[in-house]
C-alpha cells in the first residue's frame, strides 16, 4: 500500500512541472504607487509552448473596480521558441486606497488533452494617494459670473411669430395638398435560400450593435441561433435542439460540412463560454464571431437552391 501511494505522489511531481513549463502567466503594472486619476499601465503576459492552445481570455470583470481608459491591441511574439501574447490596458482609479488586482485565470487546452485546463497570475496590490494640499495658504477670491438680463418681450414675439407661421403652413397644406387615397397592395411572400436568409439576419444583428451596447450574452445567443437555424434548413439537422458536441458529430457525417468542422467548433465553443460559463469576451472576440459566422455560411452555401434536404445518413 505504501509503495502504491509513493508511486502516485512521484507521478504527480513529474506531471506538475511539465504543465508549468508549457504555460506561464504574469500580470504587472508600471508602478505600485499612483495619484488619484493617474493612468495605470496594466500588462498581462501569457507565455506558452506550441503544444498549448489558449482560449481567448476574458478578464475585464477582474478589473471592474478600475475605470478602463483604453484597451490596446494584443501583441503576439516569439520568445525562446515559445509563443507570447501580451494584453495591455490603461486604467485609472478615483479614490485613495490600497487596491488589490486579483489573480487572472487563463483557460487553455493541450494537444494531448482537449479538456479545459487553467492557470492564473499572481495577485498584487497598488497604492492610490491623494494630492497634497497646502491648507495654510489663503483662498483667493473669484470674480462672480456676469449675468445677461433675459428679454421676455423678445421671446414672446418669437413664439407668436412661430405660431402664426405654423398655422399658415397647415392651412395651405390642407387646402392645396389633399391627401391621396392609396391602395394597400399585399406583397407576395418571398422565400429566400437558407444562406441568403442567414446572411441577411447576420447583417441585421451586426447593425443592432448589441455587444457594443453591453448586451454581450444576448449577442452570442442570437448569432448562434442564426447559425443553428441555418444548419437546420441547409442540412436538415435538428440543430436548435442539439448540444454543441452532438451537432458536431452529425456535421462530420455530411460531406459539404466537413470543411467547416474546426471553424464551427471554435465558433460554438466561444459562444458556450459566454452563455454558460459567464465569461465576458474582449471586443475583438465579439467581432471575430461575426466573421466566423459569415464564413461558415459562405463556405457551405448552395450554388443553386433546391430546398432543405436531409443529408445525414
Amino acid at each position: 500500500m505504501v509503495k502504491f501511494l509513493l508511486r502516485i505522489i512521484f507521478s504527480v511531481l513529474i506531471v506538475i512541472p511539465v504543465y508549468s513549463q508549457e504555460i506561464s502567466v504574469k500580470a504587472f503594472t508600471d508602478s505600485s504607487d499612483y495619484l488619484i486619476g493617474d493612468h495605470i499601465n496594466f500588462t498581462l503576459s501569457i507565455t506558452h509552448s506550441e503544444n498549448v492552445s489558449i482560449i481567448t481570455p476574458f478578464f475585464r470583470d477582474s478589473l471592474k473596480q478600475f475605470e478602463i481608459i483604453k484597451e490596446l491591441p494584443a501583441e503576439n511574439k516569439k520568445v525562446d521558441n515559445r509563443n507570447q501574447i501580451i494584453y495591455k490596458y490603461v486604467l485609472s482609479y478615483f479614490d485613495s486606497a490600497e487596491v488589490k488586482i486579483p489573480a487572472i485565470k487563463i483557460f487553455y487546452r493541450t494537444k494531448s488533452d482537449t479538456s479545459f485546463q487553467s492557470v492564473q497570475s499572481d495577485s498584487f496590490n497598488i497604492k492610490i494617494h491623494k494630492l497634497s494640499v497646502k491648507v495654510e495658504e489663503d483662498i483667493k477670491d473669484v470674480k462672480p459670473p456676469l449675468r445677461i438680463p433675459f428679454d421676455w418681450f423678445t421671446l414672446l414675439l418669437w413664439v407668436l411669430a412661430a405660431i402664426v407661421i405654423v398655422a399658415i403652413a397647415y392651412f395651405i397644406y390642407k387646402k392645396y395638398f389633399p391627401k391621396k387615397k392609396t391602395e394597400v397592395l399585399e406583397k407576395p411572400k418571398i422565400i429566400l435560400p437558407p444562406h441568403e436568409e442567414a446572411l441577411m439576419k447576420l447583417d441585421q444583428l451586426d447593425r443592432e450593435q448589441l455587444w457594443q451596447k453591453g448586451f454581450v450574452k444576448e449577442y452570442h445567443s442570437r448569432i448562434t441561433e442564426i447559425i443553428r437555424e441555418y444548419f437546420e434548413k441547409r442540412f436538415g439537422l435538428p440543430a436548435l435542439e442539439l448540444a454543441t458536441s452532438e451537432q458536431l458529430e452529425l456535421l462530420k457525417k455530411i460531406p459539404d460540412a466537413r470543411q467547416i468542422l474546426d471553424l464551427t467548433e471554435s465558433f460554438l465553443s466561444n459562444a458556450d463560454l459566454v452563455k454558460f460559463a459567464k465569461f465576458i469576451p474582449m471586443d475583438g472576440v465579439n467581432a471575430e464571431m461575426m466573421k466566423q459566422a459569415i464564413e461558415i455560411v459562405n463556405k457551405t452555401a448552395q450554388k443553386k437552391y433546391e430546398g432543405a434536404a436531409n443529408n445525414v445518413s
